[in-house]
């Protein structure tokens, strides 16, 4: 008798099957399950949480690997597109494909121990963050990454979180891996190569500054800095009585790198950026100047200043008036040059804020002023014509089918997706749907 063989479901047909018998569940009266049913639930539901969580670990760095999201949907970076469909914050979005390449490139214990269940994402989390906070020694990652996976087992995240920051202690207490570490020169082009520099807002009205370079880096940084934080006395103004520099090194050390920053500014070292000198640049409304309204001021790289901070950064600024209609659109800043003028770029900014593609909020001062139609075709270099875009969604329009127009009710500008087979002819947009 003949066997036929059974066509094994797809991935994608084994996750909607789940999704479907899942979503039934909603309809349940757990009033009527008894109390160790519900427990025995929650622990289920929780192992299931953890291996949906390395299969889609695994989904991600491969979408990642391919470049999907940049190459074929049009989006500035795989955490871009990630945090749109999941809904995520962009740092956790960051995070998130960060932790599914370490999962699957060094991290296998950890990844085994989410696909089983045994500890749960927030955990494997905390494990990915202490792991990579270590010297990058094989052999101590190892013994680190076992130690916390033995942890979890007991532990929840905060305590594991306690235990991850306390770890270098435990398993490296006299430093003797770190001092080898530091003299390799492997050490340092690796640090070289994992640099960066984050400002973020800290969600209590100031910014927080991250960030990691090489020793040679710290030592540029120390020299120009160190000699500016210096205590300062001050004077009494009543007893004329000489009082100490009421700053701590911390406090002296950041007013030091702004010290530093404004002088840069404020001489002819740094390049011209789009055809002015770079400056603190803030978009705000008239009647806020004026202390008639409490709205905040946006700088070129998107960050928020109160109205009290804008009144006083214009106290010593030059002030450039733009034209506002009653929809807000930018309505003339002087004539239409081939190249974009300093006005006519602050007008573009002023207009669409960052980068106008629909899911991508990168600064102005990663964007370039796109002509909708090429200067070549006849186009002019006119706020009518212009839409500001990152260096990647610039390519995507010259080297893509996406569309861009300014919409005729409010001259903002809107998007049009490349046409997909067997759907109709797609919309114009300015948000893209988390489902696509």
């Amino acid at each position: 008798m003949a066997i036929s063989a059974l066509e094994h479901p797809s991935p994608l047909g084994v996750l909607g099957d789940a999704s479907a018998q899942i979503r039934g569940l909603t309809a349940v009266l757990w009033a009527a399950q008894s109390s160790s049913d519900l427990v025995a639930l929650i622990e289920e539901i929780e192992t299931l949480r953890s291996t949906v969580a390395a299969v889609e670990s695994a989904v991600l760095r491969e979408v990642d690997a391919r470049q999907v999201a940049k190459a074929e949907l049009g989006w500035g970076s795989t955490a871009d597109w990630f945090g749109h469909v999941a809904g995520l914050r962009r740092a956790q979005a960051t995070r998130a494909v960060a932790h599914a390449r370490q999962l699957h490139e060094d991290r296998g214990a950890t990844l085994q121990a989410l696909s089983d269940g045994s500890v749960s994402p927030e955990q494997a989390q905390v494990v990915l963050d202490g792991v990579d906070a270590l010297p990058t020694s094989p052999h101590l990652r190892d013994r680190a990454e076992r130690l916390l996976l033995t942890e979890a087992g007991q532990f929840n995240a905060s305590d594991l979180a306690r235990t991850a920051r306390h770890l270098v202690n435990v398993a490296d207490p006299d430093g003797s891996e770190r001092a080898a570490e530091r003299e390799l020169d492997r050490d340092d082009r690796a640090a070289h190569l994992g640099r960066f520099l984050s400002i973020s807002d800290d969600g209590a009205g100031g910014v927080r500054l991250k960030g990691r370079g090489t020793m040679e880096d710290a030592a540029t940084l120390r020299a120009a800095l160190l000699p500016l934080t210096a205590p300062v006395p001050t004077v009494d103004p009543e007893t004329c009585a000489e009082q100490s520099d009421p700053r701590d090194h911390g406090a002296r050390l950041w007013d030091a790198l702004v010290e530093v920053a404004q002088h840069a500014l404020d001489t002819d070292l740094p390049p011209a950026s789009h055809g002015a000198r770079p400056r603190v640049t803030v978009a705000t409304e008239l009647a806020t100047l004026r202390g008639a309204l409490a709205d905040c001021g946006v700088t070129d790289d998107g960050l928020e200043l109160a109205p009290s901070v804008v009144r006083r950064l214009a106290c010593d600024a030059d002030i450039i008036p733009i034209a506002l209609g009653t929809a807000g659109e930018v309505l003339d800043v002087g004539r239409a040059f081939r190249l974009v003028t300093p006005a006519l770029w602050r007008a573009v900014v002023c207009r669409d804020q960052h980068c106008a593609f629909p899911g991508c909020t990168r600064p102005p001062l990663m964007c370039h002023a796109h002509h909708i139609q090429h200067w070549a075709d006849g186009g002019d270099t006119a706020l009518s014509n212009l839409v500001l875009l990152c260096g990647h969604h610039h390519r995507t329009l010259h080297h893509s089918p996406w569309q861009v127009r300014l919409r005729p009710s409010d001259g903002r500008p809107e998007f049009r997706p490349p046409p997909k087979s067997g759907r109709p002819s797609p919309e114009w947009i300015r948000h893209r749907p988390r489902r696509e």
